[in-house]
């Protein structure tokens, strides 16, 4: 079982990212509980979690520097296809969602950036890519203790020469076929 302390940064799976603020003891009926108290500031709570169930709810220490280096590179990396079916592509994303890995995450946000670029996405894509890449945006923050609107400039960043190239091969391709 994976513990913690006071000052820790911390992600949720289904909560997001934060800090852990305290460690309480609480009487209940017969036995005492021990609870990590996270301040989550991007969604104005406090959320406290049964030190013995951190591992079962799936609490994970932030990515580190390091992580946070090769999520950028990630989100540089050439983008790759998604299933053209709507169905299949959205519950691969909502599996990565709830997995919050952030390699995964910046995965999902430059593939369906890419894709909304290239094809289209449906209003259910668009919601899921704002998803991602606020949860991953959020985990970017916190680790180089920076702000949310910060963390997004990276992301646009790192992906807007590989998308910005990759339109002018399409496009040239495009040309090409016509021309020939």
């Amino acid at each position: 079982m994976m513990q913690y302390s006071v000052g820790d940064k911390v992600v949720h799976p289904r909560r997001g990212v934060g800090r852990i603020i305290g460690v309480e003891r609480q009487e209940l009926l017969e036995a005492a509980k021990r609870y990590y108290v996270i301040d989550m500031p991007a969604n104005s709570m406090t959320v406290r979690i049964p030190v013995r169930r951190v591992d079962e709810v799936g609490l994970r220490p932030a990515m580190t520097r390091e992580k946070l280096a090769r999520v950028v590179e990630t989100l540089r990396d050439r983008p790759r296809r998604l299933p053209a079916d709507y169905k299949e592509r959205q519950e691969k994303v909502r599996e990565t969602i709830q997995m919050a890995r952030p390699i995964r995450m910046a995965k999902v946000v430059r593939d369906l950036t890419w894709h909304g670029r290239s094809e289209h996405l449906t209003k259910t894509d668009s919601e899921l890519l704002r998803l991602v890449q606020d949860f991953l945006a959020s985990e970017m923050a916190l680790t180089s203790d920076t702000d949310l609107a910060e963390a997004n400039e990276t992301i646009a960043r790192a992906m807007a020469g590989t998308m910005d190239a990759m339109e002018e091969r399409a496009r040239r391709r495009e040309l090409l076929t016509e021309g020939g």
